[in-house]
């Protein structure tokens, strides 16, 4: 077992080791991927005519856009802070603190989770040879990894995630930051592995503790689940805020806020973003900068059934997207002020938005699809069915628009 000075200690009497020193910088969850530099022409689709209505992968359109999520090339003073919205747009900004991905982070002494459960460790009967637990202490909750006397400990930092699942944590240990090779489960109420690490047992206590996160790993992530985590190209994760805010997706405002209190509305509408004015392939390619574009999962090849929880990716598999329309987005079932709803009889009028809802109803100027030959109400509980994904103790909705036969495989 490889061990570097200061990360791994000998167990004292007392099972104590000197603390981890608390650095100022914060980090974020390590992206499941990284981008290759080439990706086949074949996997581009034919159908598309304009540059608009073109899948790219978010690499893409970082360089191409104004402003796309995740960017980080904006000085801190170029915001406004997402309390500067409020004074025009009350509605939304009175629901969107309330959603999750309002929480998508959280310092990790902010962490409900932890308050609500001092003491995590292993799940019984888990086959590591290592013993993991998270302790909450008055300065701060301790992640420590044991094993025949050894142990290594840090400090967490940040939590990423609301919690309504899961919740992964960012660990310092001796100045070197981690991302935690155990991840918090809602189900279970305890830890198990971390999505997208190695799930195979190790005899290596560091890879045991976690994993090291470079800094371009968490500066990609953090940007998805925090704002103004980057300024000017530049990371820095000491000054972001916790959470998606209004400007994650409609970019810095202050020039916006400063035109629209001096009456000035078209130099103000011109310097805000407005995602509604991109095309069905843009807006699908926007949400999928951290909810995975579909040019993003094909380029790391990840066609396995955890992929269903790729939203974008998988909305561009279903029939409906083979003519992109406005009305099968992801802003068009949800509004991304507000908590996505979970009830199946919702999305019954998105549905028939497009679809008759009977086979002797007269075609609309919208409903011109046939209707289904089973029902008029809950369609997603038969054309988007719920898949489990056992290493996330959790079930997903599928995206693919389809009609779903029995004993057919799940389509990658």
């Amino acid at each position: 077992m490889r061990l570097r000075r200061g990360w791994v200690t000998r167990l004292g009497k007392a099972g104590q080791t000197p603390q981890c020193s608390l650095i100022l910088v914060a980090a974020a969850l390590l992206c499941l991927f990284t981008f290759p530099t080439a990706l086949s022409a074949k996997h581009r689709s034919t159908t598309k005519s304009s540059p608009s209505d073109m899948e790219e992968e978010t690499r893409q359109r970082l360089r191409e856009h104004g402003w796309w999520p995740t960017r980080g090339d904006a000085a801190r003073h170029e915001y406004a802070g997402s309390a500067a919205c409020a004074a025009c747009h009350e509605i939304e900004s009175a629901s969107q603190p309330g959603t999750s991905m309002a929480h998508a982070a959280e310092p990790a002494n902010d962490s409900v989770v932890l308050r609500n459960a001092p003491l995590l460790s292993s799940q019984p009967g888990d086959p590591s040879p290592f013993q993991t637990t998270i302790r909450r202490e008055a300065h701060g909750s301790e992640y420590t990894v044991v094993r025949g006397g050894y142990a290594m400990r840090g400090q967490l930092l940040w939590a990423m995630g609301a919690g309504t699942m899961g919740q992964t944590y960012i660990v310092d240990a001796d100045g070197t930051l981690y991302e935690a090779h155990r991840t918090y489960f809602s189900e279970i109420k305890g830890l198990d592995p971390t999505p997208g690490q190695s799930d195979k047992l190790t005899e290596n206590m560091e890879e045991a503790f976690g994993h090291p996160l470079a800094a371009t790993d968490a500066a990609s992530c953090f940007a998805c689940h925090t704002l103004q985590s980057s300024v000017k190209g530049q990371f820095d994760p000491a000054r972001a805020l916790p959470g998606v805010g209004c400007e994650s997706c409609h970019g810095p405002g202050a020039k916006h806020v400063r035109a629209m209190q001096n009456n000035q509305l078209d130099e103000g509408l011109r310097a805000i973003f407005t995602p509604s004015s991109l095309s069905p392939v843009e807006k699908n390619d926007f949400c999928g900068a951290c909810h995975r574009a579909p040019l993003d999962v094909v380029a790391i090849k990840a066609f396995l059934p955890i992929n269903v929880r790729f939203q974008p990716y998988r909305l561009s598999h279903s029939r409906c997207w083979s003519k992109p329309d406005a009305r099968l987005t992801c802003v068009a079932c949800h509004n991304p002020h507000e908590e996505v709803r979970h009830e199946t009889s919702f999305y019954d009028a998105r549905c028939l938005a497009c679809h008759r809802s009977r086979d002797d109803e007269r075609a609309s100027a919208t409903a011109t699809v046939a209707a289904c030959k089973v029902a008029d109400h809950q369609c997603t509980s038969c054309h988007m069915p719920k898949y489990r994904v056992p290493s996330m103790h959790g079930s997903f909705t599928d995206h693919d628009i389809r009609i779903v036969r029995a004993g057919e495989p799940f389509p990658l």
